[in-house]
């Protein structure tokens, strides 16, 4: 059994300097009071990566460091801006002899296997730093940050190695304080510092052999240049942000984050949407197989996110009620029956993901979206080709609200707004992905989407609400209990589903107004 992991949650800023460079006095700046006194470590880590550098690619470092408080294997994940979160685990005692490199450790590796994908992990570089740290601290003594002070060795290892010598600083937040670090680093340019030419150490040892990512970066076109983008690579664009989004959720997933399960869906989701909306732009036979692979995937993710929606919707009607309504263990078996179900969902989720299939299609995606298969439509100009899918989205959803309006309440009428509120997701994607070319028209127009989407959303959370709450209430009948609050809950469900769906109804038609659609014409 290895030794427990930990979380962290880092947020820095790095600077390059040269050998030189004198750290300036940073007192009276952004609350910092006074420094602490400079302790010094050296460092001796080594890196662990794809003989193809997948997981530096993606932002990601796996390494096994000795010496520092925190010795031990660090696996750093990419958040946005400058945070990162750091997961660790201390060294075993059969790995804390110097001369051992080690073997990733299981769970690390697990995390990390959407971007590995079957390849396997071994040292790339190694990276030796004499780090002198001190405090910088608040009038009450509080520490704000750390600055560190690192003069470093790097040396990259496999078939072929180069040496780099270098001196940078790291300014670390420690508190909730927003200014330290906007502060230290006006000061810290002002002496001549520079912003780090790479975000790790280890993307610096390496150079070049990282400075192509695996996925393309989605890069707004100049506006003179937006006549020439076309409609594959606009498209293109999108499906890489958000297969990056699929892979970062999944080793959130893997940890146990909260809402990772959701952001994994959601990726999931755009992408599958998009593929359908702009299915004329590429090879129809891979685009299909994909949009099947993440079908299977949401479905397998929907009853752990229920799970999760149904536990915090319950909760909070639940505590919302007087205690003379609640009769019977109502909270207990609530809570208990949808952890139970979040729990077993997960599970069942995550070993699908570790089955060799979905390493495969992620596989199959990344090819895919590095070099997708285009049709000759892909190489039309995105301002001209763009606008019929997204024009014939939006006839989508208006036929199937104005089915659902005209609809009588009931079973049948749920279900169409269902369908609407899936055309509301389709549009919305599709307008978003067009953003680069359209602008404020097209981010507009998703705005519009979304808002049909949320309200539409709602009334399909309490009409599956109203479906479990009978069933829970039919639960407490058979163990001889109370089913009066249950009543209750789903009286309170029915009446919002009421509610939602005759405030849509009352503002459809400001909504659905042509002027807004005048761009797509």
């Amino acid at each position: 059994m290895g030794a427990p992991t930990s979380a962290h949650r880092e947020v820095e800023a790095k600077f390059d300097v040269d050998l030189t460079f004198v750290v300036p006095p940073l007192t009276g700046h952004a609350g910092i009071a006074s420094v602490g006194p400079v302790t010094e470590a050296r460092l001796d880590a080594v890196y662990y990566d794809t003989d193809d550098l997948r997981l530096a690619r993606h932002r990601i470092t796996l390494r096994r460091r000795q010496g520092g408080q925190d010795a031990g294997w660090h696996l750093k994940l990419p958040l946005s801006g400058a945070a990162r979160d750091e997961i660790r685990r201390p060294l075993d005692v059969v790995e804390r002899d110097p001369s051992s490199e080690g073997t990733v450790p299981g769970e690390f590796a697990d995390i990390v296997a959407a971007t590995t994908r079957g390849r396997p992990l071994a040292p790339v570089a190694r990276v030796q730093t004499i780090r002198r740290a001190t405090a910088l601290r608040a009038p009450d003594g509080q520490d704000l940050a750390e600055l560190a002070d690192d003069e470093v060795h790097a040396q990259t290892l496999g078939t072929s190695t180069t040496v780099s010598h270098w001196r940078e600083i790291e300014v670390e937040a420690l508190s909730d304080d927003p200014r330290v670090l906007p502060a230290t680093g006006v000061v810290l340019r002002d002496a001549g510092a520079r912003p780090a030419a790479g975000p790790s150490k280890l993307a610096r040892a390496l150079g070049s052999q990282v400075s192509r990512p695996e996925l393309p970066e989605l890069r707004r076109p100049p506006t003179g240049a937006k006549a020439e983008a076309t409609a594959g690579e606009t498209v293109r664009g999108y499906l890489a942000t958000h297969t990056r989004a699929l892979l970062a959720a999944d080793a959130r997933v893997r940890l146990g984050d909260p809402e990772s399960v959701h952001d994994l869906r959601v990726a999931a989701r755009r992408l599958r949407s998009v593929l359908r909306t702009y299915q004329g732009l590429f090879d129809p036979t891979p685009t299909r197989a994909l949009q099947e692979r993440l079908r299977e995937l949401n479905l397998l993710l929907n009853p752990a996110r229920d799970g999760e929606v149904q536990l915090e919707r319950f909760t909070a009607a639940i505590d919302a009620l007087e205690d003379p309504d609640l009769l019977g263990p109502v909270a207990a078996r609530v809570q208990g029956h949808l952890r139970s179900q979040h729990l077993h969902g997960r599970e069942k989720a995550l070993t699908w993901m570790r089955d060799a299939q979905y390493l495969t299609f992620l596989d199959d995606l990344i090819a895919f979206v590095a070099k997708p298969p285009y049709s000759p439509r892909a190489h039309h100009p995105a301002a001209r080709a763009l606008r019929a899918p997204i024009r014939k989205a939006d006839r989508k959803l208006r036929r199937r609200v104005d089915r659902a309006l005209h609809t009588p309440a009931g079973a049948g009428q749920d279900a169409a707004l269902h369908a609407a509120r899936k055309a509301a997701k389709q549009l919305r994607y599709a307008a978003e992905t067009a953003t680069p070319i359209y602008g404020k028209h097209a981010r507009q127009h998703a705005r519009r989407a979304k808002k049909i989407q949320n309200s539409l959303g709602e009334h399909q959370d309490c009409v599956i609400a109203q479906g479990v709450l009978r069933e829970f209430a039919i639960a407490a009948n058979q163990a001889g209990e109370s089913s009066f609050t249950y009543g209750l809950l789903l009286a309170g469900e029915r009446e919002q589903a009421h509610l939602t769906r005759d405030t849509f109804t009352e503002r459809w038609p400001r909504v659905a107004r042509q002027r807004h659609r005048r761009w797509l014409r």
